[in-house]
C-alpha cells in the first residue's frame, strides 16, 4: 500500500559508473547497502540590499549550488570493493588458489589416516595399495613419500590439489589446482596430525587498489523513495568520492563513512533502473578486526581509526546552472589513530625516534577472505596518555602516513573475495 510519508526503511540506493562526468548511464546500476545518507543539493539565498526602498527586506538572490554529503555504509565482503574503486580507481585483480596444510609432530602409526575432501588416505607399515602410504624411517621421509603418492593419485578428489613439503617443517602443504573461491570448500582432516582448518582457505580474487591515481571515476547515485503515494527519486550526477573513514573497535559490525561530492541533483518520478544488480551481503565484524605493525599483530590495541582523502577541488566556472564543472583529486592523504595499553616501551620509543613504521588495518573471515589497508610508512607522534583511575593506562597515537619510495604508494587496499572484477 502506498505511504503518505517517507521512511528510511523504504529508501533505496542505486549507483552506476559514468562514462562521461555528469552524464547518467541508462543501465548498469547496482543496488548497494547503506545505513544513512545526507547527500543532497542546496542553493542558499543571499542578500544585496538597495537603498531608497525603505526599511523592509527586498528579494534575495540565489547562490551557487552545492551537492555534497555523506553515506554511512557497512564494510562488507563484496560491496566495499565497489566503493574502493570509486575512491582509488580500478584495482589490479588476480585469481588466488586456496591452500591448507597438515602438520605431523611424530611419525604416523599404522592405521592413522588423513581425509582429503572425503577420500580417506591410510598409513600402513607394509607395502601400500590404493589410497595408502607406507610409513618410512622418519616423519620427514614419510611426509615426502606421502607427497609423492598423493601427486600420483588418480582419485578424483585427491587429484584436485597439488601437494608438497616446505623445506624444514614436517608438514604436508596442500594447494588447490584451480584459482578462485571454489577451493575453499575442499575439506581436510587427520586422525593423528594437526590440520590448518576444516577446509582449505584463501582462494578467491585478490583486488588491490593504490592511493594517488591521477584519475578516479565518477558515478550517478540515485536515492529513492519508491513506496510513497507519489514516488520520488533524487538522482545525483557527477558524484566523486572524496574520503573514507572507519573506526576499529572490540565488538559490533564494521562500518565506514564516505564523503561524496556531486555536480548536481535532479528529481524524477520513476527509478532509472527497476532491476539493478546487487551483491550478496556478508558483513565484516569488529571481532575479527586487526591492527598490525610490520606484519605482526600489535599487542594491547584497544581502538583505532583510519581516514583516507582525495582532497577534491570543486572546480567553479561561470555556468548558467550554477553547478560545479568538476571535482578533481588533489593530494592524497591518510591519517588515523591508535589507542594502546601503555607499557612504557613498544611504540613509544619508535615515536620518540621519529622513524616511520608499517601499519595494517583490516578485517577477516574464517575462510581467508579479508579486507586490509596497508600503510608502509607511518609517522607516530609523541603519545598522549592519561591516568584516569586505578585501571589500565592507555596511550593515544594520532599518526600520519607518507609516500613510500620502495613500495611506490602511500596506501594500498587489499580485498580478497569471490567477486571476479570491479572494473
Amino acid at each position: 500500500m502506498p505511504k503518505v510519508r517517507a521512511y528510511g526503511a523504504d529508501a533505496t540506493l542505486k549507483v552506476a559508473r559514468e562514462a562521461s562526468y555528469g552524464v547518467a548511464p541508462l543501465a548498469g546500476y547496482r543496488s548497494l547497502d547503506f545505513k544513512s545518507t545526507d547527500l543532497s543539493s542546496a542553493q542558499p539565498l543571499g542578500d544585496d540590499p538597495l537603498l531608497g526602498r525603505g526599511r523592509n527586506a527586498q528579494d534575495p538572490y540565489r547562490g551557487l549550488i552545492t551537492d555534497e554529503g555523506q553515506i554511512d555504509i557497512p564494510l562488507d565482503l563484496r560491496g566495499t570493493g565497489f566503493w574502493l574503486t570509486g575512491l582509488f580507481g580500478d584495482p589490479v585483480t588476480t585469481a588466488v588458489k586456496a591452500t591448507g596444510s597438515i602438520a605431523f609432530v611424530t611419525n604416523p602409526s599404522a592405521g592413522d589416516t588423513i581425509t582429503l575432501n572425503g577420500t580417506i588416505w591410510t598409513f600402513v607399515s607394509g607395502p601400500p595399495s590404493g589410497d595408502e602410504t607406507q610409513i618410512q624411517a622418519t616423519v620427514t621421509q614419510t611426509v615426502d613419500q606421502l607427497v609423492a603418492d598423493l601427486n600420483a593419485s588418480v582419485d578424483a578428489e585427491v587429484s584436485k590439489c597439488t601437494y608438497s613439503r616446505p623445506t624444514g617443517p614436517q608438514t604436508l602443504a596442500i594447494e588447490f589446482d584451480t584459482a578462485g573461491p571454489s577451493g575453499n570448500g575442499f575439506t581436510i582432516a587427520a586422525s593423528a596430525a594437526s590440520v590448518s582448518g576444516p577446509t582449505l582457505t584463501g582462494g578467491g580474487h585478490a583486488h588491490v587498489w593504490e592511493s594517488g591515481a591521477d584519475d578516479i571515476p565518477s558515478y550517478t547515485v540515485e536515492i529513492g523513495h519508491p513506496k510513497l503515494a507519489t514516488p520520488v527519486f533524487f538522482r545525483h550526477l557527477g558524484t566523486v568520492m572524496e574520503s573514507l573513514n572507519f573506526e576499529m573497535g572490540q565488538e559490533g559490525p564494521a562500518n565506514a563513512r564516505l564523503q561524496l561530492v556531486a555536480q548536481g541533483e535532479e528529481r524524477f518520478a520513476a527509478t532509472i533502473d527497476a532491476n539493478p544488480d546487487a551483491y550478496a551481503f556478508r558483513r565484516f565484524s569488529q571481532g575479527r578486526g586487526f591492527i598490525r605493525r610490520g606484519g605482526s599483530a600489535l599487542a594491547g590495541v584497544t581502538g583505532g581509526s583510519l581516514t583516507f582523502s582525495n582532497n577534491l577541488e570543486r572546480v567553479r566556472v561561470i555556468r548558467e546552472d550554477g553547478k560545479i564543472e568538476a571535482a578533481d583529486p588533489t593530494f592524497a592523504s591518510a591519517q588515523g589513530s591508535m589507542s594502546v595499553r601503555f607499557d612504557g616501551a613498544t611504540l613509544v620509543a619508535e615515536a620518540a625516534d621519529g622513524d616511520p613504521v608499517a601499519l595494517e588495518y583490516g578485517f577477516t573471515f574464517p575462510e581467508g577472505y579479508a579486507l586490509r589497508f596497508e600503510l608502509p610508512r607511518v609517522f607516530l607522534p609523541k603519545p598522549k596518555y592519561a591516568v584516569s583511575g586505578p585501571g589500565g593506562v592507555e596511550a593515544s597515537f594520532d599518526w600520519r602516513a607518507a609516500f613510500d619510495d620502495t613500495e611506490g604508494t602511500m596506501l594500498r587496499a587489499h580485498l580478497l573475495n569471490d567477486v571476479t572484477s570491479y572494473s
